[in-house]
């Protein structure tokens, strides 16, 4: 299944070079945030928030074919 991830903060590296900030591909059926950022290579615990279609979801949400995803790590402050 294809779809569309907009990466925010430290996981702005892994987006292709050609479209910063932004991942898009192919994924089993079935895929769940966080598998999906293992398949990208991102930390356990790199990313705090996501959604899929604007809609706030868990980390361990299944992505629906066709989605556009977004996902947002944590941010400090002081």
């Amino acid at each position: 299944m294809h779809i569309k991830v907009k990466l925010f903060g430290t996981l702005r590296r892994l987006s292709r070079p050609e479209t910063p900030g932004f991942w898009q591909g192919e994924v089993p059926a079935g895929t769940r945030i966080v598998d999906l950022l293992e398949m990208l290579g991102a930390g356990k615990y790199e990313a705090n928030a996501a959604a899929i279609n604007g809609q706030s979801c868990a980390l361990d949400a299944e992505i629906p074919d066709g989605a556009e995803v977004i996902i947002v790590t944590p941010m400090g402050g002081g």
